[in-house]
């Protein structure tokens, strides 16, 4: 064997070359070294050594650091996602809550600008007031129809007296509710037509048939009622 393999060999072990308080050190470094490995990251003490084992020892020291702070920035960041998902998801319970409570409105407002009044026995009275759509219209019908199926009217005044405009929609939807409601056995009187709405809708062609038309209200009322009293008298 060499010489050069017999120094190697007669070195004494590491331990044996060490004071205790480098050893004592080492063996720290070890543990928290293994520490850090599994993911506990203490506040470790700074070393007051410039040697290797110093360095090292700090080394140690300032990755724990590190890695602690970095785990703090993330489970911070993570309660804040966590915080702003439940003030997204308050959010958008209240956007639901908003958007029921506003249909709710507007259907009730569709009913008070389109109530369905039984006026005389056989006879219900709509009166239409606000802007009509076809929106308006189609609920209004939905309403009427099933009205006339439970009460057994006969006539139903369609008093358009508040409307704002007829437009050609408007007209059809009108005459549409007059066709259904006479395959139900009911008539329908349309009254309140104004002398603008009535230019427009010869202007444009439109045709109420079969709904028959009055001036106003009053005659309409008068028409229906008094039909109303004339089958009495005969029944």
């Amino acid at each position: 064997m060499s010489d050069e393999a017999q120094g190697v060999e007669g070195t004494p072990p590491l331990a044996a070359r060490l004071l205790d308080e480098e050893m004592d050190l080492l063996r720290w470094i070890g543990s928290r070294m293994s520490r850090v490995l599994i993911g506990r990251y203490e506040e470790l003490p700074f070393i007051e050594r410039t040697d290797e084992l110093g360095i090292v020892a700090n080394m140690v020291a300032r990755v724990a650091r590190e890695l602690r702070r970095s785990r703090e920035r993330d489970e911070a960041r993570r309660k804040e996602l966590e915080l702003r998902g439940r003030e997204l998801e308050a959010r958008v319970q209240e956007l639901e809550e908003a958007r029921a409570e506003q249909e709710r409105l507007l259907g009730a407002v569709r009913d008070l600008s389109a109530p369905v009044l039984e006026v005389y026995r056989g006879v219900l009275l709509v009166p239409i007031a606000g802007a009509l759509d076809a929106a308006m219209l189609a609920q209004a019908e939905g309403r009427v129809l099933a009205r006339v199926s439970e009460a057994g009217a006969r006539t139903v005044i369609l008093d358009i007296t508040g409307a704002v405009a007829i437009d050609a929609v408007v007209a059809e939807g009108l005459v549409r509710i007059a066709r259904a409601l006479s395959l139900l056995g009911a008539r329908v009187v349309l009254c309140g037509v104004s002398a603008a709405a009535a230019r427009t809708a010869v202007q444009q062609g439109l045709d109420f048939a079969p709904a028959i038309l009055r001036a106003d209200l009053g005659s309409a009322l008068e028409m229906a009622i008094g039909a109303e009293l004339r089958r009495a008298r005969r029944i």
